[in-house]
């Protein structure tokens, strides 16, 4: 259990960090708000999998009782708040974008950069679903189920980019609203969930 744990964490750290570092890249370099968005939400991505790994100490710690359930609830719930509030962030810098219009710089090769690192996620949210196969875990099953929203989210991302390039429109406000809202009421869900078992044990 405890190394299927561990790999879950560092394998989510390590991926989530170096996309957050790749897409910050490109969405300053291409100008585009619905990338850099993304490239937040990937560095979020990389606390949640931080706190992952606090809550997998204290799982090996405390064992199966119910102190163990509880913590990794309380870790999972953190998760959820911590992702709720990167797509209000979304919402905030799409309206900011409205507000303030500013142009995209399209290329080729920041295209294709953003398709690897959906594969990337894909490949990452794979190996969550399988680790947690072999021991499961709510906190596992959330970052895994967050791993394929984000190449759902960053798909739009690329398409907002590509809409905003053809015509004089800011589809990439739009798309981070559509983004933003998608991920928090993804988050809040789970937040309802855990919050039921942290005060009902249900």
């Amino acid at each position: 259990m405890k190394k299927y744990y561990f790999t879950a964490g560092i394998a989510g750290i390590v991926v989530n960090f170096l996309l957050f570092a790749v897409k910050l890249y490109v969405g300053n370099a291409s100008f585009s708000l619905t990338i850099y968005c993304d490239a937040v939400n990937n560095l979020g991505d990389t606390f949640s999998c931080m706190l992952a790994m606090l809550g997998f100490v204290f799982a090996v710690k405390f064992g199966d009782d119910i102190r163990s359930k509880r913590t990794e609830s309380l870790i999972t719930f953190v998760i959820s708040m911590i992702i709720a509030f990167t797509g209000l962030f979304f919402v905030y810098r799409g309206l900011d974008r409205l507000m303030y219009p500013s142009g995209v710089v399209y290329g080729n090769k920041y295209v294709l950069i953003i398709i690897g690192t959906i594969f990337a996620k894909a490949a990452l949210g794979a190996l969550l679903v399988r680790l947690n196969k072999k021991s499961p875990s709510p906190i596992i099953a959330a970052l895994a189920l967050d791993s394929f929203l984000d190449c759902f989210v960053t798909a739009f991302t690329l398409m907002g980019m590509t809409l905003v390039t053809r015509v004089n429109f800011a589809f990439d406000a739009y798309f981070a609203f559509l983004c933003g809202g998608i991920i928090t009421a993804e988050a809040i869900k789970r937040i309802v969930k855990e919050t039921k078992f942290l005060i009902f044990g249900e």
